[in-house]
This record gives C-alpha cells, structure tokens and sequence, in this order.
C-alpha cells in the first residue's frame, strides 16, 4: 500500500491566486499489509509492515500488528514471524492437526525455506497462480480495494492529529 492519497480534486472559491492540499508527507512511503482469515470467516490479526529501522510507538486499534524492516516488504524473516505469531497461534485454537493456508504466488511466500516451516507445523500450501488472483482470491476482488482506502484515511488523519 502506498501513503499517497489518490484525490486530485480541491474544492476553493473561484479567483483563489493558491490552493493548499493537505498531504502526509510521504507520497513515496509504501507498506505492506497482510490480511488472512480463516474459512468460517474469523479474521487472523492484521499484520502492517512499514519501511523503518524501528517500530513506532504511535497507537493502532486492537488486533492491528505492526512490523518493521529496512524494505517495508513481506520477505523471508517477516513470513517466518508470521506463522509462528499468527498462524501457529490460530492453530492452538482448534483441534484440527492438519491445516491448509492459500496465498497468493508472491516470492516471499514460496520460497523453500517457508514451504518448509509450513510443513514443519503440518500445513499444506495452495498458492495461487500469478493472473488468477481475481478468479481464486474473492477477498483482494471484493475487500482490499475498501480496505486500503479506509486504511489510508486512518493513518492520514492520525498523522494531521499528531502535527
């Protein structure tokens, strides 16, 4: 996700000589957020991964986990935290031994190393095919677009609140 605001509309009165446009100051500032639930609906906590040496000590909603590395991006080390703070965590709830997690074909989540942990916690893998997302993934068709607008929202206002 990307802190840029996609609006290029302002509203002012007509003759106004400057139109200032209210901004974060990060247009070029991306992150990363993983989203997983599980098949009965039950939401896994939701994982942010922001481009910092260290984690801000900025206050998110319950339930939201923040991350940080020097790329901002889901990569091997942030996949290996994630099935051991979030996934395995899931598991402890139910009482089935064997479970199957579909992800989508990025690198960071095929990798041997992570197709082996995955193994290790008696988990299969489905990974969709790269061009398929929109046919097998209902969840980035359907919520991801409303998701990272209201995200954006969120994190811009708490950035003017904080100013």
């Amino acid at each position: 996700m990307s802190f840029n605001l996609p609006n290029n509309t302002t509203v002012e009165q007509c003759g106004t000589r400057t139109v200032s446009i209210l901004s974060t100051g990060h247009e070029r500032s991306n992150f990363t957020v993983m989203l997983g639930c599980m098949a009965d609906g039950t939401k896994l906590p939701l994982v942010i991964i922001f481009k910092l040496v260290n984690i801000s000590r900025e206050e998110f909603p319950d339930g939201v986990i923040i991350r940080a590395n020097k790329e901002g991006w889901m990569n091997e080390k942030e996949m290996f935290w994630w099935i051991e703070n979030v996934w395995i965590q899931r598991a402890r709830r139910g009482n089935n031994q064997r479970s199957l997690l579909v992800l989508d074909s990025f690198t960071a989540h095929k990798t041997d190393a992570v197709k082996r942990r995955f193994r290790e916690k008696n988990t299969d893998l489905a990974v969709i095919p790269g061009g398929l997302t929109s046919r097998l993934q209902p969840l980035d068709v359907s919520l991801n677009k409303s998701f990272k607008a209201k995200v954006i929202l969120f994190l811009f206002i708490s950035l003017l609140s904080n100013k």
